[in-house]
C-alpha cells in the first residue's frame, strides 16, 4: 500500500493506492475506483489566475483561455500550450461568466455588480466597450447563428438579449428570480434560461424571443448544457446535488442524476456521450455519462465551479477553481464508458472525536479552540460567495 498527496490544492485529497492497483481517493473526491488499471486521467496543470475565478472560455484559433475572476475585476488570459498566463484584462465589478464570438474574436463578461456586459477584442486583448444590462448579470451563452447574446440577469428577472454586431441590447425577456446560466438549443430552435432561485428553467423561442412556458426543476439549478445531437438540456442543480435532464421536444424532465455536493459547473463533451460537471463541495469534476452513470471522478482545486473543454484537444478540460484561484488543466483519457465503476466512501476521520482546531475569535482576537465546545450544540456558519 502507498499513500500520497491527491488533486492540485497541496494536500486537500489523499490517494491511497493498493497493491492490486485499486486507488481509495479521499477528501475533494471521495470515491473509489473498482477493479483498479491504469488512471481515467491526467493532470497537466494548475495556474494561479486571480481572485475568484468562475468562468472560462477557450479561443478555438488562438488556443487562449480567458479567465473570468470575479473578485479580481479582471480576465486572466491564459496560453494554452505553454501553460501560464500571459495577460490580464480589466473589466467591471465581479465578472462571474464569459463567453466568446469567435465570428468576430470578442470575448464578453458577465460584470454582475456593474450591471453591464464588458467587451474584449481577442485580437489585440484590450477592452472594447461595454453593454448596460439587466440588473446582476450572472450567464452568458453566444448564438453565433442569429448573431445574438444571452445574459441572464439574476436580481432582475428577465434575460437581455445583445446584437453581436451592433454590440447593443435589442430586447429583454421575462424570466424569473435567479436568472443566470443560458443554454440554446440549435434542434428545436430554443433558448433556456436557468432560474436558481425559483427553481425553473423559462423557456424561450429563439427566432421570435416569445416566452413558451417554465420547466420545474430541484432545488439551485446554476448552469446548463445542450446535447446537439437530440436538443435535450441538462441542468446542474447545485442545492440538489443532481443533474436533472429535460427532453428537448416534450419540455419536461425525464431524469434526474446524482453526482457529488454542490455542482455548480457544467459542459456537454464534443465527444457527444458524456458530460463534465463541476462539483464545488467535492473539488472534482464529473466525467457523467449520457447513459445516467458516472464514469470517474476528476480530483480538481478547491470549488471549482466554470468548466470547458479545449476545442482543439477533445478531452482536454479547463476548471476555473474559485476556491484556490486556479485554472486545473486536465485531460479525460476515457474513450467510452469504462468497465470499472465507482464506489462512494466516507472518509476515516467521521465518527472520531473533533480533532483539536485553533481559530481566532473574531470579536476578542484571542485564539480559541473548537475542543470548548464538545458536548455542546452550536451553530456553524459557512459563507459561500456563490
Amino acid at each position: 500500500m502507498q499513500r500520497e498527496p491527491g488533486g492540485l490544492d497541496g494536500g486537500g485529497t489523499e490517494r491511497i493506492v493498493a497493491d492490486d492497483g485499486t486507488v481509495t481517493v479521499y477528501g475533494g473526491a471521495s470515491c473509489r475506483v473498482r477493479g483498479g488499471g491504469p488512471s481515467p486521467h491526467r493532470q497537466l496543470a494548475e495556474i494561479p489566475v486571480g481572485l475568484d475565478p468562475e468562468g472560462v472560455v477557450v479561443h478555438r484559433r488562438t488556443g487562449l483561455a480567458y479567465v473570468s475572476c470575479s473578485r479580481s475585476n479582471a480576465v486572466t488570459v491564459v496560453d494554452l500550450d505553454r501553460l501560464e498566463v500571459v495577460g490580464t484584462i480589466p473589466v467591471g465589478v465581479e465578472p462571474i461568466d464569459v463567453a466568446i464570438d469567435h465570428h468576430t474574436d470578442r470575448v464578453f463578461t458577465a460584470d454582475a455588480r456593474s450591471d453591464q456586459v464588458s467587451v474584449i477584442d481577442a485580437t489585440t486583448n484590450e477592452p472594447l466597450t461595454t453593454i448596460p444590462v439587466g440588473s446582476y448579470p450572472a450567464g452568458l451563452c453566444v448564438d453565433e447563428a442569429r448573431r445574438r447574446l444571452y445574459c441572464g440577469d439574476a436580481v432582475g428577472s428577465t434575460m437581455s438579449v445583445i446584437d453581436l454586431d451592433r454590440l447593443e441590447r435589442i430586447a429583454t425577456v421575462d424570466a424569473e428570480l435567479g436568472a443566470g446560466a443560458i443554454a440554446a438549443d440549435p434542434i428545436h430552435h430554443r433558448v433556456f434560461c436557468v432560474n436558481f432561485v425559483a427553481s425553473s428553467v423559462t423557456v424561450v423561442d429563439a427566432d421570435s424571443l416569445e416566452v413558451l412556458g417554465r420547466v420545474p426543476l430541484r432545488q439551485g439549478p446554476c448552469a446548463a448544457g445542450v446535447d446537439p445531437r437530440r436538443g435535450d438540456l441538462y441542468v446542474a442543480d447545485s442545492l440538489a446535488s443532481t443533474v436533472s435532464r429535460v427532453d428537448g421536444a416534450r419540455l419536461e424532465v425525464v431524469a434526474e442524476l446524482p453526482v457529488p455536493n454542490a455542482p455548480v459547473g457544467l459542459t456537454a463533451a464534443s465527444a457527444g456521450d458524456r458530460l463534465y460537471i463541476a462539483n464545488r463541495g467535492d473539488g472534482s469534476v464529473s466525467v457523467l455519462g449520457t447513459d445516467g452513470r458516472e464514469w470517474s471522478r476528476i480530483p480538481v482545486g478547491a470549488a471549482p465551479g466554470g468548466v470547458a473543454e479545449d476545442p482543439r484537444r477533445p478531452g482536454r478540460l479547463l476548471v476555473a477553481n474559485a476556491g484556490s484561484g486556479s485554472l486545473t488543466v486536465v485531460d479525460d483519457l476515457l474513450e467510452g464508458p469504462p468497465t470499472t465503476t465507482l464506489e462512494e466512501l466516507t472518509h476515516p476521520l467521521v465518527g472520531q472525536k473533533l480533532p483539536a482546531i485553533p481559530l481566532v475569535d473574531l470579536w476578542t482576537e484571542e485564539p480559541r479552540d473548537l475542543g470548548e465546545w464538545a458536548g455542546k450544540k452550536y451553530v456553524v456558519n459557512v459563507f459561500a460567495s456563490w
